[in-house]
This record gives structure tokens, C-alpha cells and sequence, in this order.
């Protein structure tokens, strides 16, 4: 009986599986470094408060991966109403007040769980590459030397 051989199977698969890591970790990496910072900043400022509100959401309205507005859950889809009122002052260049704060807040927030799940996704996968990277060892001891020559 003729002996099935997977090592490429695993290999492929392992590679793909650290590829898709290594991008969403540096995503999650940009957006928990650099960006969620600099939006805390522009929220916490005691002065300038509309030239700050503003700018936070102007980061803010580029979401995370998995933080997309259209993916919010059904408790949240208030706030896309306040995104339409948001996107219509940007256009008519209003001013955020501090009345703002609460549901830019929320917005961040959002940003922040996306992140963490799009960290969490990038652990997952390496992980999956981690399994594979076993497996395709396994398999090539197990074969012997003919699978490694061919």
C-alpha cells in the first residue's frame, strides 16, 4: 500500500497560517500603538476641544478590520445616526462640542475591542501555524528519508 505524503500540504498551509499572523498582528500592532494613543490624546484635551473632537473622529472614522461601523451589534446601532450627523458637520465643517465626547468615546471603544480581535485573530492563527509547522515535521520523520530526497 503506497503511503500518503502531506508534507507540503502542512508546509503550505503553515506559511499561509504565519502570513495571515504576522499581517493582522501588525495591524492590531499599529492601531494599539499608534493610533488609539494619539485618539485618548485628542479626547483628553483640555483645550482646542473642537479642533481635537474633530481630529479624533476624522481617526476614528477609519475603523480597525474588525471594528467596521456596518459590523455593529444590534445594541449599537444608535450610534450610526450619530455617525450620519457626524459625517454631515465634517462636510459642513461644524465644530464638535463637549457634548461630543460621550460617543466619540463610545467610537473608540469600538476601535479598541476590534483591535484586541484583531490581535486575538493574529494569535489564533499563529498558533494554527505553529500545529502545522508540528505536523509537517511529524510527517517527514515519519516518512523517512525518500520524502525528503523527492
Amino acid at each position: 500500500m503506497r503511503k500518503i505524503n502531506d508534507t507540503k500540504l502542512y508546509f503550505y498551509f503553515s506559511i499561509i497560517s504565519a502570513g495571515l499572523a504576522l499581517v493582522l498582528g501588525l495591524v492590531a500592532a499599529y492601531s494599539l500603538v499608534l493610533v488609539e494613543p494619539r485618539i485618548q490624546e485628542r479626547l483628553g484635551a483640555a483645550n482646542d476641544i473642537a479642533r481635537n473632537y474633530k481630529e479624533a473622529y476624522v481617526m476614528l472614522r477609519d475603523p480597525q478590520i474588525f471594528a467596521r461601523y456596518e459590523n455593529f451589534d444590534g445594541m449599537s446601532l444608535g450610534i450610526k445616526g450619530v455617525l450620519k450627523e457626524f459625517d454631515d458637520r465634517m462636510v459642513k465643517d461644524g465644530e464638535f462640542g463637549i457634548r461630543d465626547a460621550l460617543y466619540l468615546e463610545i467610537l473608540l471603544e469600538r476601535r479598541e475591542l476590534g483591535s484586541r480581535l484583531t490581535r486575538n485573530t493574529a494569535i489564533f492563527f499563529g498558533l494554527l501555524s505553529l500545529l502545522g509547522w508540528g505536523f509537517f515535521f511529524y510527517e517527514r520523520r515519519k516518512a523517512g528519508p525518500a520524502v525528503r530526497e523527492g
